[in-house]
């Protein structure tokens, strides 16, 4: 037997059917970090880039740690984490350096850090001085979240399947790709390279995507976490697929 439904049931299914849908791309959103990592960026560009990022519901800003203190406080009352970006680009800082940047950004309010992994140690094969970075900058942080942005872009694959591996190993909350590792060439398989050797012990971020389709791929190769400069655009075409 058939049951029939009136048009305000139908409404009233079509409306929560949306509303589903608009809640996985709020979901989705949330995966996004918008990066503001750069020499150019400022203060005034900052706070509205806050402001945006607070509106449409983006998982987090990430900025350097001279705007840390100021978007500390304009994202104070929002659920978006405030991740400073340390030794940007290619970690050439000396080891101390970056353990007092880690330091200074929690103190100035960062939720999180992220900071660049060492490349001249892992072009010269000095994997131990790798490790002995990853446990000052783990003890700087306090148990807080500490990512490593691998720049597997500057990386050959066995080198950066090894620096997944020690920073898996060493507690690191998550491992970002490069911004030029997608930005410049849609390398998507480091991302499956990365997740292969992390397993499921740490995020994999990949940076540098700039387009709807471009997150969707990157979600697909193992990423859980998107970083873009576009990530406001990004964000409005996902509200807008859902909506339509």
């Amino acid at each position: 037997m058939s049951v029939e439904i009136t048009n305000k049931e139908r409404e009233m299914y079509l409306e929560f059917k949306k509303r589903m849908t608009i809640s996985a791309a709020r979901a989705q959103i949330r995966k996004l970090e918008y990066n503001l990592a750069e020499r150019v960026v400022d203060s005034n560009s900052a706070r509205r880039a806050c402001a945006d990022a607070a509106s449409l519901g983006l998982g987090a800003v990430c900025v350097l740690p001279c705007h840390v203190r100021c978007c500390a406080s304009l994202l104070s009352k929002s659920d978006v984490t405030l991740v400073a970006c340390i030794s940007y680009p290619a970690g050439g800082d000396t080891t101390d350096v970056k353990v007092k940047a880690v330091k200074r950004a929690f103190k100035d309010g960062a939720g999180e850090v992220e900071v660049s992994a060492p490349v001249h140690f892992i072009k010269d094969g000095n994997f131990g001085a790798f490790r002995r970075e990853l446990k000052k900058l783990k003890k700087a942080s306090r148990d807080r979240a500490l990512r490593i942005d691998a720049e597997c872009f500057n990386l050959t694959s066995d080198e950066l399947k090894k620096l997944c591996a020690i920073a898996a190993d060493a507690g690191i909350t998550a491992l970002k790709t490069s911004s030029d590792s997608l930005g410049a060439g849609k390398d998507f398989n480091a991302i499956s390279s990365m997740k292969q050797a992390v397993k499921d012990r740490c995020t994999i971020k990949a940076e540098g995507v700039q387009t709807i389709f471009e997150m969707s791929s990157a979600n697909d190769m193992g990423a859980e976490v998107i970083g873009s400069k576009n990530a406001l655009d990004i964000a409005k075409q996902v509200l807008a697929a859902a909506e339509n």
